[in-house]
């Protein structure tokens, strides 16, 4: 299993909040062991995979989603 397949599906433009239902949240790309918003020096780099960093634009909750592939890289079955 991959670390893209460890984390949650690609939600679309304008996801809602886990935590305080509010649609619309702020979107950075974070590679392979980079930190994210909760960076601390303190620590090494994130075990965590290439994936998108998510922020709620009304209480600041943070999850991470799985990269959406362009159309023309995905396959139909």
């Amino acid at each position: 299993m991959t670390a893209s397949e460890q984390l949650p599906p690609f939600s679309g433009d304008n996801p809602t909040c886990r935590k305080c239902s509010k649609v619309g949240a702020f979107t950075r790309y974070r590679a392979a062991g980079e930190y994210g918003s909760n960076e601390d020096p303190r620590f090494g780099p994130s075990p965590k995979g290439e994936r998108l960093e998510r922020a709620c634009e009304r209480c600041d909750f943070i999850w991470d989603e799985a990269l959406n592939p362009p159309a023309d890289q995905t396959t139909e079955k």
